[in-house]
């Protein structure tokens, strides 16, 4: 430790949980230049500009919401009902990194990454939905007129550096019409790409018999190593669940490394369906809101932190959840060099939180709830050094 150099932002007495380095202790962290410069038990007479007491409150690296809608801006002039703005679900809110999981398409993703990306303090990536217009348009895909598959490969080519891959919603009326071309048409955009193919699970529009025959083929014969299933605690139809049993091809896809994410949602997820599939030993790979503006005033998902909640309720632990939300991610964007874990060197992207104890109820969209004795408040997130 150089008592010589003054630090830009010093946070003191946090209790530090990150996964990639097994560390789950109080510590202070020094910041410079953007970065995390120190991680120390000690600090001395150590110089600063600026100071963070954390004392009581947890520290992460940033965190990272995997399932996201956040092209503000880009669908209605006023009374925006579902997109919500990159920051205000972003940095405004704690987490530093988001993934839009397929809001705009390949005709009108320019807006998105020349607006909402180049405008936004927060990490900001995407996924192209395989219809052409996103869904600024829903049902996003009635036919095979509504994709554009040279078009979306293009697209992602033109900005691998935003543009993470494909996202496909498995719902009616295009499960209906399409059937399992529906699902072999985005793998292949996906595979020509060279990027991720994230599948959402569980028709909440039709509820059709067509998307309970499709989730087996999704998993055995079309998904691959890095890609993603969402919903994963879904009760729709044509979920991970058939017959109130966990599907059995779910083992065999996690052997071949398909990513599983919870997903939350506003119609996504019920507690039954997770206590089903966490007691037959299944724990999915990552947590993610799959926030809206809809969500955020009516619920039952209101944020990530909220979500974090609800997953503690069912009785996983907060190391699990934060793994969940920040190595995981990381490791599914394929970013775990760069974002994910506080190391020295590394751009200081961090979450501060506070765990509260109490008698919480949660709620799921079919009118269950869960009772929990943790909830969590988010206190800021500090992004390239900057507190936000």
């Amino acid at each position: 430790m150089d008592n010589n150099i003054t630090y830009d932002l010093l946070i003191t007495n946090g209790h530090i949980v990150d996964i990639a380095n097994n560390m789950n202790q109080v510590s202070n962290i020094a910041i410079l230049d953007g970065k995390i410069a120190l991680i120390n038990d000690e600090i001395g007479s150590i110089q600063y500009r600026r100071k963070i007491d954390a004392y009581g409150n947890i520290i992460t690296a940033g965190l990272i919401d995997l399932h996201t809608h956040v092209a503000g801006g880009l669908r209605k002039i006023h009374q925006e009902d579902l997109m919500r703005s990159a920051d205000s679900g972003g940095v405004n809110s704690g987490i530093t990194t988001l993934l839009d999981a397929g809001s705009t398409g390949a005709y009108n993703v320019g807006a998105f990454v020349n607006e909402v990306v180049a405008n936004s303090k927060t990490n900001v990536f995407a996924l192209l939905n395989i219809g052409t217009m996103g869904i600024m348009r829903i049902p996003e895909v009635r036919s095979l007129d509504d994709i554009d598959s040279k078009g979306t490969i293009e697209a992602i080519n033109s900005r691998p550096d935003v543009l993470k891959g494909v996202k496909l919603r498995m719902v009616s009326p295009a499960i209906r019409e399409l059937g399992s071309d529906l699902v072999s048409c985005a793998k292949a955009v996906s595979s020509d790409s060279n990027s991720l193919l994230m599948v959402h699970v569980g028709d909440i529009t039709g509820k059709s018999s067509e998307a309970v025959q499709l989730a087996p083929f999704l998993l055995s014969r079309v998904l691959e190593c890095g890609d993603i299933v969402t919903h994963s605690f879904s009760h729709q139809p044509g979920g991970l669940l058939s017959n109130g049993r966990p599907l059995d091809e779910i083992s065999e896809a996690k052997k071949k490394g398909v990513i599983f994410d919870i997903g939350v949602g506003v119609a996504n997820f019920s507690f039954d369906s997770a206590k089903i599939m966490l007691d037959s030993g299944f724990i999915p790979d990552t947590l993610s809101s799959d926030i809206t503006l809809a969500g955020l005033y009516d619920g039952p998902v209101f944020s990530l932190f909220d979500a974090m909640g609800k997953i503690m309720s069912l009785g996983l632990s907060l190391t699990d959840i934060v793994k969940m939300t920040t190595l995981g991610p990381a490791k599914a964007l394929g970013m775990e060099n760069e974002i994910g874990s506080i190391q020295i060197g590394r751009k200081a992207d961090i979450s501060i939180f506070e765990l509260i104890e109490g008698q919480f109820i949660f709620h799921d969209v079919t009118g269950a709830t869960n009772k929990g004795n943790l909830a969590i408040r988010p206190k800021l997130a500090i992004k390239n050094g900057d507190v936000m």
